[in-house]
Formats: structure tokens, sequence, C-alpha cells
């Protein structure tokens, strides 16, 4: 005999009803609010201000110069994104999202506040290969993952599988398709160790402060792993909350 544990079940709905809003309100365009975070203050059609209160995003913005290039990977809605943006007329961001429905939203996003001339938004993964590779839709969007076992965590489930390209970002920029960056950010549900084994040269050649989310091991990458293979670039870590800042040694 299965069963549900009401605070899963609580917790399931919940989620669900928020997506569907959420989902509504994109599809519309209907309420795009002010979000704040720090001094940057931008819309978009979240139905909350989420990651206003994100200590990395916090780091990032600190260090934040003018003509800075973010590269946002596993950007999602957009919030990093949108907040280096509006904190300088100046920085360029390259947003990196491989869930076309997320990717689409995070396009309304920058249309709304007007960034389209300085915000590229690439809908397909960074990894370590240049192929193509399956990533897993979750119920629960911002989830959603090359790692199956990501895409369903927290109550949520896999809806559906999807064939998207994948880039080396050392192909991206050795190739001039997007400028070095000198900000990395990097979310994406436990498959960031691939992610920075696809950036050996930028790290080196580039040294781009990195901004790295932790997640809980569910088959994803090995954070220790992670760890190691920045320090063998010569970075320091910083633990700070849930995420790392990653400073390049001189």
């Amino acid at each position: 005999m299965s069963f549900f544990h009401p605070v899963a079940v609580i917790r399931h709905v919940g989620f669900a009803l928020h997506y569907a809003l959420v989902r509504a309100n994109y599809k519309g365009r209907v309420f795009a609010t002010k979000k704040n975070v720090g001094q940057a203050s931008f819309r978009s059609y979240e139905l909350y201000n989420r990651h206003g209160r994100d200590v990395l995003l916090e780091a990032m913005l600190l260090y934040l110069r003018d003509g800075d290039v973010v590269v946002d990977v596993g950007a999602n809605t957009g919030t990093y994104t949108l907040a280096a943006a509006a904190k300088s007329p100046t920085v360029d961001v390259v947003a990196v999202e491989p869930n076309p429905d997320v990717a689409s939203q995070l396009q309304a996003n920058v249309e709304v506040n007007g960034f389209e001339s300085r915000v590229t938004v690439l809908d397909y993964g960074l990894g370590d290969r240049d192929e193509t590779c399956s990533f897993h839709l979750s119920s629960y969007d911002e989830l959603g993952s090359f790692s199956e076992a990501h895409a369903s965590a927290w109550t949520a489930r896999v809806v559906d599988t999807e064939e998207v390209p994948m880039r080396r970002l050392d192909t991206l920029v050795e190739d001039g398709e997007i400028p070095p960056p000198d900000h990395l950010k990097i979310d994406v549900e436990g498959y960031g160790l691939n992610v920075l084994r696809g950036a050996a040269w930028v790290l080196e050649e580039h040294r781009p402060r990195i901004y790295f989310e932790r997640h809980e091991s569910r088959g994803g990458h090995d954070e220790s792993a992670a760890t190691d293979l920045l320090r063998q670039h010569n970075y320091d870590i910083v633990q700070v909350q849930d995420g790392f800042v990653c400073e390049p040694q001189a």
C-alpha cells in the first residue's frame, strides 16, 4: 500500500499552482512588476522577487564594473541577467538557458526591460562537449537539467526529455561567438562540473570570477571534484550560503 506524506502533498500542490500562475502570466505578458536586488532594479513577469536576497548575486553585483561581460549559465528566467544589465548601462550579458519554454520567458523579461541590445539569450546548454544531449524537462521549471535525478527533485517529476545542443564555453569564446567573460555564474542543477571542464581554456586565459551554485548530489556533479578543478586552475574559493565565490589568483 502506497501513500503520500501530507507535507509532500501540500508542497507539490503549492508548487504546481505557483508554476501554473507563472506560466499564465508569461503567456499573457500581464504583470511585469518591479524587482530589487541590492542597488539594481528591473522588471520581470515572475510573481515574486526570486533571488532578491541571493548572496551569490549580491557578490556579483559588488564586483561588477562598467564594460564587464557576464556569462549567466543556467539563467532560468533571468534574475542574475536582469540585475547585471540593470546595474550598469555598459554591461553585456550572455544568458544561457537550455529549457526552450524558460528561455522564452527569459526573452520576455529582457524585452520588457529594453535590454535586447545588451543581453544575448542562447537556448542551449553548456557542458564539456560540443554535441546534442538529452535535457530533462521538469514539472518545476527551474529544476530542468541534463541530470534526470535533479529534474525530479523536491517532489517534481520529469515531464519530457528533449534533445538540445550543448556547447563548450571554450568553443564559443575561441570561435568568437561570445566575448570572453569577466564574470561566470553557474547554476545548472547538478551539471556544474561539466561546465567547468568545458571552460578550462577560458579559466586559464581570461580568469573570470566565478559564482557557483551548490546542489545536493543526486547523480549530478561531485561538488568536491568541482572545487578541486577550480583549485587546479588557481582559484581561491569562498563558501557563501548555498554557493561559492571563486576568485582567480594573480
